[in-house]
């Protein structure tokens, strides 16, 4: 594909973020490989599996012990971004600060490649130090999997901020067998490259009693790893972060292996109909079909086009035009009841769909109960966020009708508010929230 120049598109989360010019792309999104299951004792994903479903499966919860959907959390604290975002395209992106990736070490994920001359399973120890060797030539990344589960498993990170990358992660997954670690997997990210294992922190703790002695010697090996020095901070810096980390990973993980308790997923949202992919022929320009508000539309669109042009260019100005990067969250709408960022979201990936904006929530003489919240509560400041936030709340009180403020927050993340913050925001929700019970019976 690449000799033929054409980019591979998964979730778009971060090609449709660069700066990159794609004048050809190749949509995987119609190609069906989507989905987790297990075979056997091992868990298989598909390429094009978002992260927002690896946190809501407790397929992956339980074959991980809980390691992979905690990474994806901590990839992004937005569900929007979280709902796009592909495993795939994380591991074959091979960002230098990406917890997936550490994550996917750590459990010696492998790598399933179909190329011209057949199909390749790769060890992620492989395919994550430089996923262009594998994929070179033709090869397309179409599934991978986890091959049996660790009896316990942590992640740890230290950023700036709980939203920015890591400047330092740590990903642990072992297992014990007659007392001792039998096994032992550690990755990190802040590294002069991608995330790597440790392997000499894992020979320290490997057929030991994993107690605390065994435990700081590992975690001093993973100190005197090859930390980059940079602008975000100091390679002494990242080494000492790194020890402590992996202190705290060690200790949970082998208090969790040795407790036999699995976590247990967060409750998930109503299961919403299944996105049938959309297969298109080769697209530049043409007309599509979709449904706005209700309304049946036929606009006339190119390749390239994404969600949010297109609808600004009907008109619907609710869609605010931010930072384009799914960052801010103020172009959110909803395409068959899920929070998308609509600047990361190519128009033709609307077709066939039904796209709510804010327009279509409610009425100046009749809101919606959620807008009627912010309006009571006084949530609405400058209103530029307003639009994304009553969306994305719509979103949760119709698939979880009494959320909790934890769950609020997370349906709430992926807008950034400059003006109230997000007191009162959470507050309406709730109100919302209250309102609609007594009518859902």
């Amino acid at each position: 594909m690449a000799a033929q120049g054409m980019t591979p598109l998964a979730g778009g989360t971060r090609l449709l973020a660069s700066e990159r010019e794609l004048p050809n792309v190749l949509d995987l999104w119609g190609l069906g490989l989507a989905g987790l299951s297990m075979d056997d004792s091992d868990l298989v994903l598909g390429a094009t599996t978002t992260l927002q479903d690896v946190l809501d499966s407790p397929l992956a919860w339980a074959a991980t012990a809980g390691l992979l959907p905690a990474a994806c959390h901590a990839h992004s604290a937005s569900r929007m971004l979280r709902g796009m975002a592909t495993v795939g395209g994380e591991s074959a992106y091979a960002a230098h600060d990406s917890e997936v990736a550490a994550a996917l070490l750590a459990l010696n994920a492998v790598f399933v490649v179909q190329r011209p001359d057949g199909t390749m399973e790769v060890p992620a120890l492989r395919f994550l130090r430089d996923p262009r060797e594998d994929l070179a030539g033709g090869g397309l990344l179409t599934s991978l999997f986890v091959p049996g589960a660790p009896d316990g498993a942590a992640l740890e990170r230290v950023a700036v901020l709980p939203s920015a990358p890591p400047l330092v992660a740590v990903a642990v997954a072992l297992s014990l067998s007659g007392g001792k670690c039998s096994r032992a997997r550690i990755a990190v990210t802040g590294l002069k490259g991608p995330p790597a294992r440790v392997t000499e922190a894992e020979e320290r703790i490997e057929q030991t009693a994993a107690g605390d002695e065994d435990v700081l010697s590992s975690a001093q090996h993973v100190a005197r790893a090859a930390f980059r020095d940079d602008g975000h901070a100091p390679a002494g810096y990242r080494s000492e972060a790194a020890r402590v980390l992996a202190l705290r990973a060690l200790r949970r993980a082998v208090a969790m292996a040795r407790a036999g308790a699995p976590l247990l997923p967060p409750r998930p949202w109503r299961a919403l109909p299944e996105r049938v992919p959309v297969t298109m022929p080769y697209f530049t320009s043409g007309r599509i079909n979709l449904v706005v508000n209700g309304t049946p539309l036929h606009p006339d669109v190119e390749a390239r086009t994404t969600l949010l042009d297109l609808l600004r260019r009907l008109g619907y100005w609710g869609v605010k035009h931010g930072c384009e990067t799914g960052e801010c969250g103020a172009c959110a709408v909803l395409i068959d009841g899920r929070p998308v960022n609509s600047c990361l979201t190519l128009a033709l990936r609307a077709a066939g769909r039904h796209v709510l904006t804010v327009e279509g929530l409610g009425t100046p003489d009749r809101l919606h109960p959620v807008q009627a919240a912010f309006v009571d509560s006084g949530a609405i400041q400058c209103g530029y966020c307003t639009p994304a936030m009553e969306l994305c709340a719509k979103a949760l009180l119709d698939s979880v009708p009494e959320p909790t403020e934890a769950e609020v927050r997370d349906a709430l993340a992926g807008c950034l508010c400059r003006c109230t913050g997000y007191v009162k925001p959470v507050q309406a929700v709730l109100q919302a929230a209250a309102a609609l019970t007594p009518s859902r019976g």
